[in-house]
């Protein structure tokens, strides 16, 4: 037991990273892997041919549609991959709002003028990054693949803060989860010419790599290099280096296993999603394996047809035993002497070819409802012009439907670590404004967590049954009103709170609503402003009152005063 001990206690203290085990462990990932890898090199070839190939290699230029026979079924990936960027992560919307997770800092509205700061700051950085370039092929991926992987940076020797974001190609990286469930550890390989590779690592390349660097032919050729991110055990947090960050980053050399370079990251700097999950494998499962029986058959069914076409317009001929004299000619308006009137004919084919066309459209019908092409449309279709706003909110909600448990993987598996990652890099970088104090404050109770808020048009269509429940209340509660005329059943609804709310889900800018303070001092100053009218006007009737008393006492005066004076 005291040695078992001594060995943990060796382990979780050492930082120096050990290239034999790493690269072991890079090959058992590369073994779990391997499963995949068949049905991911037929979705290249049926649906995605643009992506790197696994199992074979084609060089640049070299045809990617040997294997398709109907081309249409490759715009549907596509098609998902756009819809789903245009849902989530639209570059035309403010597709997201940082909140704390505590609610007291939400309702000031200088601590929210500063997270709308930041908002403006990070959109403006993604827009100026190619974030939305790389996100449209991380949903390719995604639909894909089922699985798919961004790789978030600095750019290196920029002014300010760039991000950079590259998507991995699938095949080209193995992952593992944590104890939660969540992606944690990446190793990917990766290619750099040896002059690249001493210009990003300098001394720490290999011997071999410098002897290279100086050789005419071999100083540009690409080789393979690893780059493995994971949790770093043992380290020490009050010690700021890079090698005591939260997470390894260690580049080791394909060719030699020497490591090149060791550093870290304070947060994962890989964003990886999953359609859907296995029991037994942390890669994802998606549409794309879901479509490839149908893939398969109607390519088989198309290349099937144009055969028949070739026969229908080509079709073998039935010759007599030397009932033709010379070869036969199948030229336009050729001569062929016969012996006999039925020596030469074509051969008689039976068959129903409009079959064949029946099972490619519902085949088509099938592919497109496997990636919701008719579902996640985000308008009506041309021939539903005339759809009612209700017509048009349920079509909505029947979206929500089908991509909620998708869209639920999306925002804690890309979105949620996408923010922290980008926030901490701009953070860092001196990117955003200075905090107000109160988030100083909370942020030294360990109480200043940030949570992003998504507004795009899929994460407000999942909020929007609040916004439907909360009208559905104020009617009914203006019936009971009306029925009872009695309103003391709306004293059940914190009608400040239900409208905040609302106002939040509806995604109105946060600089448009005050400050619950504000609100509040506002009518304190508004009921003294009444309370002072009440009291002007009070003294305004006695003012009244009293003229037109004074005539009569004035008048009763001077009747008794000769009175008194007999």
């Amino acid at each position: 037991m005291a040695e078992l001990s001594a060995v943990r206690a060796t382990v979780l203290t050492s930082s120096k990273v050990n290239a034999m085990d790493l690269w072991r462990r890079w090959e058992a990932m590369k073994s779990a892997r391997a499963l995949w890898e068949f049905d991911y090199q037929d979705i290249i070839n049926y649906l995605i041919p643009g992506a790197d190939d696994i199992l074979h290699w084609r060089a640049p230029g070299m045809s990617r549609t040997e294997y398709i026979f109907d081309s249409r079924v490759l715009t549907y990936p596509q098609t998902l991959a756009a819809n789903m960027q245009g849902a989530v992560t639209n570059p035309a919307l403010q597709w997201f709002r940082l909140k704390f997770r505590l609610d007291a800092l939400n309702k000031m509205q200088h601590v929210n003028g500063w997270l709308q700061a930041c908002d403006e700051t990070m959109l403006d950085v993604y827009n100026a990054s190619n974030f939305y370039q790389a996100s449209h092929t991380y949903y390719v991926n995604l639909g894909g693949f089922g699985t798919a992987a961004m790789y978030c940076t600095a750019r290196r020797h920029a002014p300010g803060v760039h991000l950079q974001f590259k998507t991995l190609a699938t095949g080209t990286y193995g992952i593992a989860e944590n104890s939660d469930g969540r992606v944690d550890t990446l190793f990917r390989e990766c290619w750099f010419s040896p002059r690249q590779a001493y210009q990003l690592f300098g001394e720490g390349v290999s011997a071999r790599t410098i002897e290279r660097m100086h050789q005419p032919q071999a100083m540009d050729t690409p080789e393979r290099y690893l780059h493995a991110v994971y949790p770093r055990e043992g380290r020490r947090p009050n010690k700021v280096d890079n090698r005591n960050m939260p997470f390894v980053s260690a580049y080791q050399d394909g060719e030699t296993k020497e490591i090149v370079q060791e550093s870290g990251y304070e947060e994962f700097p890989y964003v990886v999603s999953r359609w859907e999950t296995l029991s037994k494998s942390p890669l994802g499962f998606g549409p794309g394996h879901l479509a490839l029986p149908d893939v398969r058959v109607l390519n088989k069914l198309t290349e099937l047809n144009l055969e028949q076409l070739v026969l229908w317009a080509r079709p073998p001929l039935r010759m007599l035993r030397e009932g033709v004299v010379g070869s036969v000619s199948l030229e336009p308006y050729a001569l062929n002497v016969v012996t006999q009137a039925d020596a030469l004919g074509p051969l008689d084919f039976t068959g129903r070819p409009d079959l064949v066309q029946i099972d490619k459209a519902d085949l088509r019908q099938s592919l497109r409802d496997i990636f919701f092409i008719d579902a996640l449309q985000g308008l009506p279709p041309p021939e539903a012009s005339k759809m009612t706003a209700f017509e048009v909110a349920q079509r909505i909600e029947q979206m929500q439907r089908l991509m909620g448990p998708a869209f639920t993987r999306l925002l804690s598996e890309m979105l949620d670590p996408l923010a922290d990652r980008v926030f901490g890099l701009l953070l860092r970088g001196r990117a955003l404004p200075f905090p107000p104090q109160e988030v100083i404050e909370a942020a030294r109770r360990n109480a200043g967590q940030l949570d992003v808020e998504y507004e795009g048009p899929l994460a407000r269509a999942q909020r929007g049954t609040d916004l439907r429940a909360i009208g559905d209340v104020v009617n009914m509660g203006g019936q009971i009103v009306g029925l009872r005329q009695d309103m003391t059943v709306l004293d059940n609804i914190d009608w400040d709170e239900a409208y905040r709310h609302a106002a939040g889900v509806a995604g109105i800018p946060r600089a448009l609503m005050r400050d619950a303070r504000d609100v509040v001092i506002l009518r304190q100053v508004r009921a003294q402003q009444q309370q002072q009218l009440q009291e002007a006007e009070a003294r305004r009737e006695d003012a009244t009152a009293m003229g037109r008393v004074a005539p009569a006492i004035e008048t009763l005066h001077q009747m008794t005063q000769p009175a008194m004076a007999a």
